[in-house]
């Protein structure tokens, strides 16, 4: 099985059965069970990119390039990071069952937006920054300029903490700011009590949305 190119949920299982673990979603996936969530699993293969980073960082700072464990170190670090990335791929794009699902729901919406070309980044209430509680995302956010002119941007929120889990999505609200004029461009049907089955329509209605404002 070529691990660049995992396409069914059997490659992604032998895939798993790599890591050997005894414990964990990455156990959970190779035992033959895909999970109805898969915040766990990607949160898991995010640590072990940032593990095989930071390690192929360190023997690449080696003084003693030829030596034969150092080389086998990278050799294996290479394959860990290749595997890590095959299941990354494999795992973006699925949906999780709603119900029971704990992912970001601002996950969704971050990567239809920057897929249009849309910077984004989050946005705090005072009183909430210290806390890392995200209240809304910012698409198109500059900073103002020398003279304090603002361009315009759009504020995305959610009635509660933007990372907020998709099974208690309650709809989105995106309004376009531009020179202190507030425009309402997105709001979802009956917000903020959308039924959580509406997300990945819903939070695509908002992105495009928000998009075609700032265009």
């Amino acid at each position: 099985m070529p691990i660049s190119t995992i396409t069914t949920a059997d490659a992604a299982i032998q895939a798993a059965r790599f890591f050997d673990e005894p414990a964990g979603p990455l156990a959970t996936l190779a035992g033959g069970t895909v999970p109805d969530c898969f915040a766990r699993l990607r949160i898991r293969l995010a640590d072990l990119r940032a593990d095989a980073l930071t390690t192929s960082s360190a023997l690449g700072l080696s003084d003693d390039p030829d030596d034969p464990l150092e080389t086998l170190g990278r050799r294996e670090v290479s394959d860990i990071s290749s595997r890590v990335a095959a299941l990354q791929s494999w795992v973006e794009p699925l949906h999780c069952r709603i119900p029971v699902c704990e992912c970001r729901a601002d996950r969704l919406l971050r990567a239809l937006l920057e897929d249009q070309g849309v910077a984004v980044q989050s946005g705090y209430r005072p009183t909430d920054r210290r806390r890392q509680r995200p209240v809304a995302l910012m698409a198109g956010y500059q900073p103002p300029s020398v003279n304090g002119a603002r361009r315009p941007y759009v504020l995305i929120d959610h009635r509660g903490s933007i990372s907020h889990a998709i099974r208690v999505h309650r709809g989105w609200r995106a309004r376009l700011l531009v020179a202190g004029t507030v425009t309402e461009v997105y709001t979802s049907p009956a917000y903020p009590m959308t039924p959580v089955e509406d997300h990945p329509q819903d939070t695509q209605a908002c992105a495009y949305a928000a998009a075609a404002a700032l265009q």
